[in-house]
């Protein structure tokens, strides 16, 4: 039987056990998953809870009710494709795809560089920089922790600002600092236990941690991010120009 902590939001649970068998090819497109009835039985839970969490997956366009005669829910697709080159980032495509991005702001305060940030950001050991940590959300559900620094002398009053839209639109609206290009590694990770709390994720669920730095047109960095992405919620794809 699914064990989990009853205090947490259960619904979320069954959505994301739901969300693993679709990801992992245990349910495929055109299946039909069970009814109600059995789902609740399965989980433990009322057909309210079950009901929510098919709801997440309706609004992330992974499964699809069908009325009538050969009616129920049925799997739709795989998650969805965000492309990893893009200039705007992975929630600002999923919310033009017509998902609901949430975001909650976590951190906010002025810290002095170590040596990574400081190098990443062209600065020397020590300097002081914004950092500014944020969970995003997509259809209520946590998908992505944003970990970001940036020069005091990009924008200096940045943290009086609102800073749950996209900070690129911030960042080019009020600073006329207009993001050109980035660099970014990926590697799949293990959470943090922290990690895992604010993403309600399972023990051991893995994850990929994005390395970002930002450039303005100048080549001056503006932008270090260290993020952490739900992999079981979005694909990652890149796409090479011709020459």
């Amino acid at each position: 039987m699914y064990s989990l902590d009853r205090q947490t939001h259960l619904y979320l649970h069954i959505a994301d056990e739901l969300r693993s068998r679709i990801t992992n090819g245990e349910l495929r497109p055109g299946n039909s998953l069970p009814s109600e009835r059995a789902l609740s039985e399965q989980f433990e839970a009322s057909r309210i809870t079950v009901r929510r969490a098919l709801d997440i997956l309706g609004e992330e366009d992974l499964i699809e009710r069908r009325r009538g005669r050969g009616g129920g829910t049925f799997i739709k697709s795989t998650p969805p494709t965000v492309e990893l080159n893009r200039m705007e980032g992975f929630l600002p495509q999923l919310r033009a795809r017509g998902r609901t991005v949430e975001s909650q702001v976590l951190v906010t305060n002025l810290v002095s560089a170590h040596n990574e940030i400081a190098d990443e950001l062209q600065l020397e050991p020590r300097s002081q920089v914004f950092r500014l940590v944020r969970l995003r959300k997509v259809s209520g559900v946590p998908m992505l922790i944003e970990d970001s620094f940036f020069p005091i002398s990009v924008a200096p009053d940045l943290l009086d600002q609102d800073l749950t839209g996209s900070l690129y639109e911030l960042l080019t609206r009020r600073y006329n600092v207009k993001p050109a290009h980035k660099r970014e590694i990926i590697s799949p990770e293990i959470p943090t236990s922290w990690e895992q709390k604010k993403l309600q994720l399972r023990p051991n669920q893995p994850i990929l941690r994005v390395k970002r730095t930002t450039f303005g047109g100048n080549d001056t960095p503006i932008e270090f991010s260290l993020d952490v992405l739900r992999c079981d919620l979005a694909q990652v794809e890149v796409v090479t120009n011709p020459l």
